[in-house]
């Protein structure tokens, strides 16, 4: 869920021009209405993204997509899209978009170093919709304050409680994706595994002011969630390695938010 202060500035005038009705629990908004507001979403998303050059790409990454679906506990219609920028920096999380709608950067495909930690990461995403965070974290956020610019024009301040729940969805999409990986027969093991080499080590991020929860305690909650899985043989072919070798990535990368 990173980055996610650029995408509610696309959506502060749609989101205050819908009326919000309850949704179960604590969520204030109804599917119908979270899935009108991905579609905008998405549609926003579209014309600031390039997609990917390669139609095995792009193919390679909906049928992982529709792999892991099957094993998700929900009603929603995938859209899932692979783009060149890289909005999910520094650890190239797929851009979640409430409805289903899922953009996957290249960069994460070539930075992973299996099929399963890219399933991982994907996993990951397809989680938060699932669990319907962007719908449960507006709704305990004013999006005003979310997105509000200080004078002299500095980037949007994000209230600490926000992050600490976007923190607490992380985990929580963390769970549900290594229960999906297994049983669509990916290792789960390759998303701590990816987890634990692409986030930045504690330290080098105050946590704070993070978005990320702790790296040690989120890669020791994937192998505790991991070690409750019944015992399996994961498989892996070497069609990702062909899907990767068709990936160009140019230097520096350009990241849609910098």
């Amino acid at each position: 869920m990173r980055n996610r202060w650029w995408i509610a500035l696309l959506a502060l005038g749609a989101l205050y021009g819908q009326d919000r009705q309850p949704g179960q629990g604590v969520n204030f908004y109804s599917k119908e209405k979270e899935a009108a507001l991905g579609a905008q979403l998405a549609g926003e998303m579209r014309q600031h993204t390039t997609p990917a050059a390669s139609a095995a790409v792009s193919d390679y990454v909906k049928r992982v997509g529709d792999r892991l679906a099957a094993h998700l506990p929900n009603d929603w219609t995938w859209q899932i899209a692979t783009v060149r920028e890289d909005p999910g920096a520094p650890t190239h999380e797929p851009v979640a978009l409430p409805g289903g709608y899922i953009f996957v950067s290249e960069y994460l495909i070539a930075d992973a170093h299996s099929e399963a930690e890219f399933a991982g990461m994907l996993a990951h995403a397809m989680a938060h919709v699932v669990d319907r965070h962007w719908a449960r974290g507006e709704t305990r956020a004013d999006l005003a304050a979310v997105t509000y610019v200080p004078a002299g024009g500095s980037p949007p301040a994000i209230p600490l409680g926000v992050l600490a729940f976007q923190r607490a969805f992380e985990l929580e999409a963390d769970y549900l994706a290594v229960k999906t990986m297994a049983a669509a027969g990916f290792d789960p093991a390759g998303l701590a595994a990816y987890i634990e080499r692409m986030q930045p080590k504690p330290g080098q991020m105050s946590q704070v002011f993070s978005s990320f929860p702790d790296r040690d305690k989120r890669v020791a909650e994937l192998q505790k969630a991991i070690a409750q899985l019944p015992a399996a043989a994961y498989q892996s072919g070497d069609e990702f390695a062909r899907v990767q070798s068709l990936v160009r990535i140019p230097a520096p990368a350009p990241h849609l938010i910098r």
